[in-house]
């Protein structure tokens, strides 16, 4: 990656620090003042109206609130020469709770109510300026190098305005998190945000949010009936915090505590000593299936700090849940893709793929998924052994920290900015599954090169040319690369925007 082309005047760049489908963070100095911040560099070009309002509320909503002790500040924005907005922020060298969920495990109830109290303080500052965040998670709370907690990532945040609707049907969300409200396309109110909050506090007890299993996938429909269940008592916790926590994430909104201020000032009464009489609701059966087996997406493993512990939370937009709702076809669209509790047999055939390119063939053991060499253009670089996915791949926003790559798989009916054009097994000389160390050897850039994307394209693909394509290496999460699996991926995403459908392979 060349980092100095972010072209922000003023600004020193000197790392990435996460990258996603539309936007890559950069650790930088502010050269006028030494201060390091966080530069936020969105992918894409404030082509239209809406963009330019996205980006302006987004601005707006956390300029707002920068003075706030537990918003991340905001410090300096604007748009360069080529349209692509960015946005300077406060740096939180101590990461998101979301890193720390997945790489220690529960929070001490305390410490989890604590922050419950300052994230619902800044939440009711935020609803008193007319501000509704949307995305509160563990991963958009972070920890400044002070160890202070700071709700962050404005970017759904809206500005409701008299006689003005939102925008509910293309914004993306996060489903573990989000009200049960949202998946049938209400608009946004401060009840949303207030279940949101709730269901972060538990997740930072208890390991993962409410309703979710700790391994296994959920469709979405699944996950709309999941919605109506008991909230399970926390165990070994006082009964008082659960007790809050379920009238904040009532299903019905007008069931739930009135405000984010309400909700500060319940958690702060809580009594966490009082541990007497603690119970844990059984969790009522699994739903029956709504689509068999071979009618969802293949699952793949999803990266994560710690190599066993499985992470289910992925964004989706409303648009996919609408699709399942009101879809003709009784198919689940969309599936949660937390990684595979399956594994296969670890033997040197299966760790040592042929790079020879070979026959065409419906399956190799040694991908971990069906591969071909038939219309397949990266066979034609030598000595490689790259293929193509029998049929297409595609993938949800992809977050690069400090080379470890965290993507989830989506389903290529929905929209999503990321998809395969190329497959191979990792160089013998660089073997690892760190992204900033593998797109830099000189056989991967052949292989995941602008050439092998542009003869790869397929169909309506041909119409956008090979220049509008960003390319990405993909290499083995942490959780694949334990478990033996060497192989890397060539993907591409058209800049600025994201795709339905299949460019590179056929649709199953």
């Amino acid at each position: 990656m060349q980092f100095e082309r972010t072209g922000v005047p003023g600004y020193e760049v000197v790392e990435v620090l996460g990258q996603g489908g539309f936007a890559t963070v950069y650790r930088a100095r502010q050269l006028a003042v030494g201060r390091e911040v966080a530069l936020k560099m969105d992918s894409r070009v404030l082509a239209t109206d809406r963009d330019r309002q996205r980006f302006l509320r987004e601005v707006t909503a956390a300029g707002q609130l920068s003075g706030h002790p537990h918003v991340v500040a905001v410090y300096d924005a604007g748009v360069l020469d080529n349209g692509r907005p960015y946005m300077v922020l406060e740096l939180c060298p101590g990461g998101s709770l979301g890193d720390r969920l997945h790489q220690r495990g529960p929070l001490p109830a305390a410490e989890a109510r604590d922050i419950g109290v300052r994230i619902a303080d800044a939440l009711a500052a935020a609803h008193a300026s007319g501000v509704l965040h949307r995305d509160i998670k563990p991963g958009n709370i972070m920890t400044d190098r002070y160890g202070n907690v700071g709700l962050a990532d404005f970017g759904l945040a809206a500005m409701p305005r008299p006689g003005q609707e939102l925008s509910v049907t293309r914004e993306a969300l996060t489903p573990a998190y989000a009200p049960p409200e949202a998946f049938r396309l209400a608009e946004p109110t401060p009840a949303g945000d207030v279940y949101s909050l709730a269901a972060t506090i538990y997740a930072l007890v208890h390991g993962r949010p409410p309703h979710f299993p700790a391994e296994g996938s959920l469709g979405i429909a699944e996950v709309i009936v999941r919605h109506t269940w008991p909230l399970p008592d926390l165990p070994g916790v006082s009964p008082r915090l659960t007790e809050v926590l379920r009238h904040a994430m009532a299903p019905d909104p007008a069931d739930r505590l009135p405000s984010a201020a309400a909700l500060r000032d319940a958690l702060a009464a809580v009594d966490l000593t009082d541990t007497a009489h603690t119970t844990r609701t059984p969790a009522p059966a699994p739903v029956p299936a709504v689509a068999p087996p071979s009618a969802l997406p293949t699952t793949v493993p999803s990266s994560a700090t710690a190599p066993r512990r499985r992470k289910v939370s992925v964004r989706v937009s409303v648009a996919a849940v609408a699709l399942v709702v009101v879809g003709t076809g009784g198919t689940v669209a969309y599936q949660y893709l937390p990684p595979s509790t399956s594994k296969a047999p670890t033997t040197a055939a299966s760790l040592s793929p042929s790079r020879t390119g070979g026959p065409a063939q419906a399956a190799n053991p040694g991908f971990g998924v069906p591969t071909t060499t038939e219309n397949c253009p990266a066979t034609k670089i030598a000595g490689l052994g790259g293929r193509c996915t029998t049929t297409a791949e595609c993938w949800g926003g992809m977050v690069v920290n400090v080379g470890i790559v965290s993507v989830n798989r989506s389903d290529c009916l929905v929209p999503h900015p990321w998809e395969t054009f190329a497959i191979a097994p990792l160089p013998s000389d660089g073997t690892t599954n760190n992204q900033k160390e593998l797109e830099n050897h000189p056989d991967v850039r052949k292989l995941c090169s602008r050439e092998v994307l542009a003869a790869s394209r397929q169909g309506d693909a041909l119409k956008i040319a090979p220049d509008r394509w960003t390319v990405d290496v993909l290499p083995p999460t942490q959780t694949q690369y334990a478990d033996g699996l060497r192989v890397m991926r060539c993907v591409a995403a058209v800049t600025g925007e994201e795709s339905t459908g299949a460019h590179f392979r056929p649709r199953t």
